[in-house]
């Protein structure tokens, strides 16, 4: 069986950042997977290589969080094993089927990060 591999695309995200409205909130440029729906985290479930690569692309998301953002990071033994992380996006895509599943990687960062205040919005 021939595999494809995984092709690098942009996506921007709208992301509630903090109390303000969905409407209010920053768009954010993401570079992801070619299929990023939850439909494509599903089907992956027995595909450990496409698992390992997904999982390392959140932890290089949180990373790229943490460069942003030094003072409110989110702490190495905070964030969960493979496994974890795992668990977390099958629940967010549970909830979520219509979203993108790299979309949990903001709940996941909100979640674990050292201080659980909003981040401050970006000015153009």
């Amino acid at each position: 069986m021939e595999r494809s591999w995984m092709v690098m695309s942009a996506l921007y995200l709208a992301v509630n950042l903090g109390p303000a409205g969905a409407q209010d909130a920053p768009d954010i440029a993401i570079f992801s997977f070619d299929d990023i729906s939850c439909t494509a985290w599903t089907r992956s479930q027995n595909d450990k290589l496409l698992r390992v690569q997904y999982g390392i692309w959140f932890r290089g998301f949180v990373s790229g969080y943490n460069f942003g953002n030094p003072a409110n990071q989110v702490q190495l033994p905070a964030l969960p094993d493979p496994a974890g992380v795992a668990t977390y996006v099958d629940k967010f895509c549970m909830e979520n089927p219509r979203l993108a599943f790299v979309a949990a990687a903001v709940p996941l960062v909100q979640d674990l990060r050292e201080h659980r205040i909003p981040i401050p919005e970006r000015k153009p």
